[in-house]
């Protein structure tokens, strides 16, 4: 019998990074779609019985939980040298942070790549054991001064949000943006950003998630 108290968005995150694949990849193992797994993960719809026996399978399959990564890759738009991970930082931090696709802090966004791990950063003391904390380095300085650029920014996602928090907005499109929670109504999401300085509005409908961001570091090189 399945437990009805399922966190199924925590669930379905932790088996899908533990898998290492992305969410397109991920429903594709269980005859879904793309959307059905953000929908998941941002706790907006729960699997029906027959997804929910398929995912608890997938779970108690042995080694299926932990592929092999692949190799980091190189952040489009930088310097060569930089590649999204870390050298060792500051004492006691364990380097085990997953560092998700690349995230611009501009009016576009940037392509998350369904949630691929692309390296790995320090994790600080208010994140060990939040299974589901990610990570992500910011590439310019529309957030300027909050985050600048190069900067890695830790997320929390099991926090509620609120007016003027800073949060990661992820839209159904898999894009992340850095920005000022403003206010949210029933028909927007109102964001800020600084430079330029702007209001951004998003219906809730383009929004798949939106986390605190609850720490932030420089890139050690």
């Amino acid at each position: 019998m399945l437990c009805a108290m399922v966190d199924w968005a925590d669930t379905v995150r932790r088996l899908r990074l533990a898998r290492r694949q992305t969410q397109a990849q991920f429903a594709t193992s269980l005859g879904t779609t793309q959307a059905t797994v953000s929908r998941w993960e941002a706790g907006k719809q729960g699997p029906d019985r027959e997804q929910s026996l398929a995912i608890t399978a997938l779970d108690q399959q042995p080694g299926s939980a932990a592929p092999p990564a692949a190799a980091p890759r190189r952040v489009s738009g930088q310097s060569d040298h930089l590649i999204a991970t870390e050298i060792p930082g500051p004492l006691g931090r364990i380097q085990d942070l997953p560092i998700l696709g690349h995230a611009e802090a501009g009016e576009d966004g940037t392509f998350l790549d369904n949630g691929a791990i692309t390296g790995y950063a320090g994790r600080p003391a208010n994140l060990v054991g939040v299974t589901n904390a990610y990570a992500l380095i910011v590439h310019n300085s529309s957030m300027r001064p909050r985050y600048e650029p190069r900067e890695i920014i830790e997320v929390d996602p099991n926090i509620p949000v609120r007016p003027n928090d800073y949060v990661v907005v992820q839209t159904t499109d898999d894009r992340a943006f850095i920005k000022l929670l403003r206010r949210r109504t029933e028909r927007a999401i109102i964001l800020e950003q600084y430079n330029p300085p702007k209001e951004i509005r998003l219906a809730p409908e383009e929004v798949a998630a939106m986390h605190l961001i609850v720490g932030a570091h420089r890139v050690y090189r």
